[in-house]
């Protein structure tokens, strides 16, 4: 059931993403090549040229302002989007009429905040990473276009200055991508702790969910400065015996387990309120 319940919110949800998925990189690349364009027009023509003035010099500059503010305006419409139906979804779906059908499901209530949270995660990793690879075409499609072995001698550098062996490298870049992922899940659950806390304030839900969340925010930072205040304190002892790259691994480990243990506790919160104290409208 839990299966069906993930299906359904992403097929609800894809529906209005799947078209700015697409158009975020096609933007991107026109962009690209639309600088790239506009730079060899200036190269290639004399300053004294009569084509140095015309409508196509011009319209060179025109068009990528035209693709800049375009593209500006998906990056921002996709994360605008991601973050509104993250909220609408769970708010819709779960604390208002919808959640009248969800709850008469046979099943149990931790099934319907977690479907909820995976489906959110998925769809905010790929708005993430459409973003991310927007941003990478958009910088790389220029290089390449300029010079095409620009790829070949960044890859190079990168092996022969990092010191690290391809173990240390690829344990790094797995743990990065787990952090990445295991920090989006955290942030969707911490929304959704927030609109469970809300349902605290009779009357006035929406600003309770708002006070709830920069609660929330406000307690995690005096916690994590308190953290960083040990670790000030007993990492130095430890760190002399550890090279750089372990060091590394160590830290991103211990992010990772903190940050599991937030979506745990962001999770047990949202599902006790849901639990015990919900109200729907």
């Amino acid at each position: 059931m839990l299966g069906k319940l993930i299906k359904y919110d992403l097929k609800s949800m894809s529906r209005a993403f799947i078209p700015i998925w697409v158009l975020a990189p096609v933007v991107a690349l026109v962009f690209s090549l639309s600088m790239r364009g506009m730079v060899a027009w200036a190269e290639n023509v004399p300053v004294n040229s009569v084509y140095n003035n015309t409508f196509w010099a011009n319209g060179t500059g025109i068009v990528t302002v035209i693709m800049m503010l375009l593209f500006v305006g998906v990056m921002i419409a996709l994360t605008v989007m991601t973050i509104l139906f993250i909220i609408q979804r769970f708010w819709n779906g779960l604390l208002k009429d919808e959640g009248y059908l969800m709850f008469t499901l046979p099943v149990k209530t931790w099934e319907l905040i977690t479907a909820k949270g995976i489906a959110a995660t998925i769809i905010s990793c790929i708005s993430t990473l459409v973003g991310i690879l927007s941003c990478v075409l958009l910088v790389v499609g220029m290089l390449l276009l300029d010079n095409p072995q620009w790829y070949g001698r960044w890859w190079s550098f990168f092996w022969t200055n990092i010191g690290w062996d391809q173990a240390e490298v690829w344990t790094v870049f797995v743990l990065y991508l787990l952090l990445f992922i295991a920090g989006i899940v955290k942030s969707v659950y911490q929304v959704y702790a927030a609109m469970a806390l809300g349902q605290f304030f009779q009357g006035h839900r929406v600003a309770g969910a708002c006070v709830s969340y920069v609660g929330i925010g406000v307690v995690l930072a005096v916690i994590s400065g308190i953290c960083m205040m040990i670790l000030s304190w007993i990492l130095p002892d430890y760190m002399y015996y550890l090279s750089q790259s372990s060091f590394g691994i160590v830290y991103l480990v211990s992010m990772l387990l903190v940050t599991v243990v937030q979506i745990i506790i962001f999770h047990v919160i949202t599902e006790r309120v849901l639990s015990t104290r919900l109200n729907l409208e």
